[in-house]
């Protein structure tokens, strides 16, 4: 239900313990205008091991005591050496205890240093959730390629050399939601110890993921403490109004090849010669794809048939097939299957 955070902690560090650090990276910078005094950026990070949480300390030169201890990690990669496993309630209390002791075992520090959970400030928090949908990964990130989220730009991510899509991205200025082929993720990274089993895992997931704009975290918590804001409860309310803003708590129907051709030779108001044109344009479609088909037309010849062919059939979609994809749900909603409204768009870039 959680992968990436990012939490603020209070830890006050004397000049003589930030020496004693065995810091991963150090930089600099000042602001010359100002005359201020020099910023130090601290890093530790243990690149060989994955999972390792990236701790970045912050202070002024001149004076320690003004300072940031930011801490970003993927919890399940954190706990179990992959974000493929999915948290469940004991697991949160268990990162909480596991993190505090690392932060203070890398900082030289007692752990009583460390302020609990309590204490800690979210800045960044994806929510997410995996869905056993086998075969199906491909038909439904082929249609939610199309559907597009008001004030959202939409990109596209496809397998290296090809047009099947891998990721579908909607991004807002400070809010970010994927969907995405958990399989294909883990496949493209790099070498780890047991990849082989996590790819196991991962066969047939289809994921969805949320990256929280700070407006979402302070509504779960004014303060923004990891301890009221990371609780499973929280993630499934987000993720399940996201299904069904998105569509997919609905369930997507397509329209059989077959049907379509007797809807068409059956509208009286067609000519001949549109009704084969139809056909032949629904049976492309079927066949190659919506991209393939609309390189073949001019773009004005594409979208006349094209609206022609969706007001012919009865609906806003253009899904030919004999497929039926369940519906998706996180909380436990009656299940059912009606059509998605989505709109054809052109693969924008592929994914290394």
């Amino acid at each position: 239900m959680f992968d990436t955070i990012k939490v603020g902690i209070k830890v006050t560090l004397s000049r003589q313990e930030i020496d004693l650090i065995q810091w991963t990276q150090t930089n600099s910078s000042c602001n010359s205008k100002k005359n201020s005094s020099k910023t130090i950026f601290k890093k530790i990070h243990d690149s060989s091991k994955k999972g390792s949480p990236f701790i970045r300390y912050t202070y002024k030169e001149d004076d320690p005591n003004s300072y940031w201890l930011k801490v970003e990690v993927s919890i399940p990669t954190f706990l179990y050496g992959s974000n493929v496993y999915e948290l469940k309630n004991k697991d949160i209390p268990k990162f909480f205890k596991k993190l505090r002791k690392y932060i203070a075992e890398q900082l030289q520090l007692q752990v009583v240093r460390i302020p609990d959970a309590h204490g800690w400030t979210v800045e960044k928090l994806h929510v997410c959730k995996n869905f056993q949908v086998g075969s199906n990964v491909e038909h439904y990130l082929k249609v939610m390629s199309n559907a597009t989220i008001s004030k959202y730009k939409i990109n596209l991510y496809c397998a290296k050399g090809s047009n099947t899509v891998e990721t579908v991205e909607w991004k807002a200025s400070k809010r970010k939601e994927k969907l995405y082929n958990k399989e294909a993720e883990v496949q493209q990274g790099k070498d780890y110890p047991n990849k082989d089993i996590h790819q196991k895992v991962s066969s047939g997931i289809l994921r969805y993921e949320i990256e929280l704009s700070d407006d979402e975290i302070r509504m779960l918590c004014p303060k923004r403490s990891a301890i009221e804001v990371v609780k499973i409860d929280n993630a499934i309310k987000i993720l399940q109004r996201g299904l069904n803003r998105n569509g997919l708590s609905d369930g997507i129907k397509y329209t059989s090849l077959m049907e379509v051709i007797n809807r068409i030779n059956n509208t009286p108001s067609l000519k001949i010669s549109m009704k084969e044109a139809l056909v032949s344009f629904a049976t492309e479609i079927h066949l190659f794809g919506v991209t393939t088909c609309r390189a073949k037309y001019a773009e004005s010849t594409f979208r006349k048939r094209r609206k022609l062919l969706r007001t012919t059939i009865g609906t806003k979609e253009l899904l030919i097939g004999d497929v039926k994809l369940p519906s998706l749900n996180v909380a436990k909603i009656q299940k059912k299957i009606v059509p998605v409204l989505v709109e054809q768009r052109t693969i924008i870039g592929n994914k290394s």
